[in-house]
């Protein structure tokens, strides 16, 4: 959990009291989009005083940043592999990037991802600053995590560094499925559909990435 949620009057964070606040960004957003935020407007639909807010978080941006951190912290810590990854068999390799591919897909298709997405581009230049903690805290540290996975499976290219691929794999499994929910607000796809996509999109980026064996020059 954040220092954020953790800077609290000497007391343990109310773990309730904070899900009521998360879920009145959510409510709040869903009805209002990103201009019905404030301090005063999530203590009032959280029922909880404007005090309690100010001191735990100090402003909207300290809120918005704990929700953020929160979320993408416990929903990262489920898809992220436990073991460290040193692969040479394709197959597995695969398998790996397939697994970790379509958890990915999952999150960020979650509908209070796309909602939050979308009230984040709504809202044009207003939070600017928290938009590129945003991208650190939730693109960015997926697009490591991937970096990862290729480096310690041995995957390299002669034209991209291991950073390049990992974004170009990300952008890959994003592409269609993602631009879609942004525009629908919802994911109009069975799990099947998904996974088969991140399946058919992790095949073709190993396609262009493993060295070809000596029997597909025959």
């Amino acid at each position: 959990m954040s220092e954020t949620l953790q800077r609290s009057a000497g007391r343990p964070v109310d773990i309730q009291k904070t899900h009521k606040v998360f879920d009145a960004i959510d409510c709040i957003l869903a009805s209002e989009g990103i201009s019905g935020l404030s301090i005063e407007r999530i203590a009032r639909n959280a029922g909880i005083s404007k005090a309690t807010l100010y001191r735990r978080f100090g402003n909207i941006h300290g809120i918005l940043t704990a929700y953020v951190e929160t979320f993408t912290q416990q929903a990262l810590r489920l898809v992220i592999p436990k073991n460290k990854i040193d692969l040479t068999e394709p197959v597995e390799i695969e398998e790996i990037l397939i697994d970790f591919g379509f958890d990915l897909m999952s999150l960020i298709c979650h509908p209070r991802i796309i909602a939050f997405d979308n009230a984040m581009l709504a809202a044009g230049k207003q939070f600017a600053d928290f938009k590129t903690e945003l991208y650190r805290n939730g693109p960015e540290k997926a697009i490591i995590q991937i970096s990862v996975i290729l480096e310690q499976a041995h995957i390299s290219s002669s034209f991209f560094d291991i950073k390049s691929l990992a974004d170009i794999l990300f952008h890959i499994w994003r592409s269609g499925i993602y631009d879609q929910a942004r525009i629908s607000g919802k994911v109009d796809i069975s799990p099947e559909q998904l996974k088969a996509h991140v399946i058919s999109g992790t095949r073709f980026f190993l396609s262009t990435t493993l060295p070809r064996s000596s029997n597909d020059n025959h």
